[in-house]
């Protein structure tokens, strides 16, 4: 009873520490900014270490989802000091994965959307803190939803195609946790999000694959593979691969002269172009284009297997032998 009374007397002081923190949070934009600051970085960097330590983890962010305080770490982490955004970040964490609250945060989720509004959003900046919370989030099957089913999915393509190379790539992370799900529940919704809004997402993505920035084109591709890829999205993969415009973009990609750059995107552009070239039941469209681009294609693909710097494995030659086989449509 005694270790239940200390655990209880824990909880109490982490919850009014928490409570201290939202009229801080308020005061950002007050003159004595640099002692607010100061003090609001000290308190969060207790609450963090306290959250860590704590045996009674659940209870505390039982306690915590009762407040506002999630929501106003979140919507103040712009004008926050960095060290106190690794500390949202560290308390976000706790809340989105601790499994024993696992119902209780779904629920705080769905009640406060606005959350995913800001961290959507938040994810567009340089310290990624919002990309991290964000990801930890979609680990929930109804945050995954809200977000997928929501305007906020079409954003990524404008914060992946950021020049800048971190943003960029933290925003194709999560572009990536949002389209490529573990859960079979899950994998059928973002197959059934794809084929019902298979000519927008497939325009915006296709121009990333143009995209004159290296590192969005190569991601772009890479996404792209994965999707063709899964099984739930067989259907998708089929319409896909039936549309000439799509060859062209590959072959494209894939015939680029050699450059360091080049070689990553066409190692990543030859794991899209194999299902063309595979496909038992090619539309006569594609065999036409397949056949026209042929000399190019296999001038290119025998000098990737002639360097062998670059693993293939076995389908790099049966390409080879199916282009060389192709023949007219009759």
């Amino acid at each position: 009873s005694v270790v239940m009374a200390a655990s209880s007397h824990d909880i109490d002081l982490l919850v009014k520490e928490f409570e201290r923190v939202e009229p801080l949070l308020e005061s950002l934009d007050s003159k004595d900014m640099k002692t607010c600051y100061k003090t609001t970085q000290e308190l969060l960097h207790k609450i963090a270490a306290r959250l860590n330590e704590s045996k009674q983890l659940y209870m505390v962010l039982s306690e915590l989802m009762k407040t506002h305080v999630l929501k106003s770490l979140i919507y103040h982490l712009r004008t926050l000091p960095t060290p106190a955004k690794q500390d949202v970040r560290i308390i976000w964490l706790a809340a989105a994965k601790n499994e024993q609250q696992k119902d209780a945060f779904a629920e705080y989720m769905r009640k406060n959307p606005e959350i995913l509004i800001m961290l959507v959003r938040g994810g567009a900046t340089v310290d990624h803190i919002s990309g991290d919370v964000l990801r930890a989030c979609l680990r929930h099957r109804s945050v995954h939803y809200m977000v997928l089913h929501s305007p906020l999915v079409w954003q990524y393509f404008q914060f992946v195609s950021s020049e800048e190379f971190d943003t960029s790539s933290d925003s194709f992370k999560t572009f990536k946790a949002i389209l490529s799900r573990k859960d079979s529940g899950e994998r059928k919704q973002v197959a059934k999000f794809l084929s019902d809004n298979f000519a927008l997402f497939f325009e915006k993505l296709t121009q990333l694959l143009s995209d004159e920035i290296f590192h969005v084109n190569r991601q772009g591709l890479k996404i792209l593979s994965e999707i063709l890829q899964a099984r739930a999205n067989f259907s998708v993969m089929v319409r896909f691969i039936g549309i000439p415009a799509h060859l062209d973009i590959m072959i494209d990609n894939l015939c680029l002269e050699e450059t360091r750059h080049e070689k990553g995107i066409k190692f990543e552009s030859f794991h899209v172009f194999k299902f063309f070239v595979a496909n038992p039941k090619k539309p006569d469209a594609i065999v036409k284009l397949l056949l026209k681009r042929r000399d190019e294609l296999l001038r290119t693909l025998k000098d990737m297997r002639d360097q062998g710097d670059v693993v293939y494995g076995r389908e790099l030659p049966l390409l080879i032998e199916r282009l060389q086989e192709l023949q007219e449509p009759k």
